[in-house]
């Protein structure tokens, strides 16, 4: 449930999985349980965006040529930053409750900042889409919030800027799980009933998630996420 919640709003998935292990005294599942609960957000950015994912008419369906190019290009950052740096270390309680400060304080500011500019969806926009993208590979900050504010700030258009953020979830989703299963010593059995019910749970409330926020965003700002995020990084 927190996996399919907080996935796709700007409040860091990865962040507020430590804070929840720590406070209900959650052991980690290993990789198993990680690998299961993404292909439930996976499915649920499929299901949500059908249309266009299983289409290459528009210039912003998911396989069209053009998107497929910029989507390469925004993915190349985090993959040179998950290979390059050990992010492991920052996964505990101390350095969530920073980087959740961090990722409303920035939240905030290029919500602030947004239209600053007038750039267009090209190789330029999605390498610095992808530069904001790989710092959310540290748990606290938000993948969705960075990606989406600083595409607000850059002048892109919002709503597309919306689904081409959680088109970019998907490779880095599927090089993760990748890599997991690739490198990770974590794994441990699951029985049937425990792997579905982390499957379809982190699938309907992902799904949900997804669907609210983007309701959310056509009415208002992102910078209450933002303040959300430092009123959760200073009463934990």
């Amino acid at each position: 449930m927190i996996q399919g919640l907080t996935e796709f709003f700007p409040v860091s998935s990865s962040g507020h999985l430590v804070l929840f292990q720590d406070f209900l005294k959650i052991n980690n599942e290993g990789a198993s349980a990680e690998i299961i609960a993404h292909f439930g957000t996976l499915f649920s950015i499929l299901l949500f965006y059908k249309a266009s994912f299983f289409s290459a008419k528009n210039d912003d369906d998911f396989f069209n040529v053009k998107t497929i190019k910029l989507l390469i290009i925004s993915t190349i950052p985090a993959i040179i930053f998950g290979l390059i740096f050990d992010f492991e270390q920052f996964f505990n309680y101390d350095f969530v409750q920073l980087s959740l400060m961090a990722n409303g304080m920035l939240i905030i500011l290029m919500s602030l900042l947004k239209n600053s500019f007038s750039l267009n969806f090209n190789t330029q926009s999605a390498l610095l889409l992808g530069l904001f993208q790989s710092i959310a590979i540290l748990p606290g900050i938000s993948r969705s919030g960075m990606v989406i504010s600083s595409a607000i700030m850059l002048g892109l258009n919002k709503d597309k800027s919306i689904q081409y953020c959680f088109f970019m979830v998907i490779p880095v989703i599927i090089l993760s799980i990748f890599y997991e299963l690739l490198f990770s010593s974590g794994f441990e059995a699951i029985n049937l009933l425990d792997g579905l019910a982390l499957f379809v749970s982190s699938f309907v409330f992902g799904y949900f998630s997804l669907f609210f926020l983007v309701q959310f965003l056509k009415k208002f700002d992102f910078w209450w996420f933002g303040l959300y995020c430092i009123i959760v990084s200073l009463i934990t």
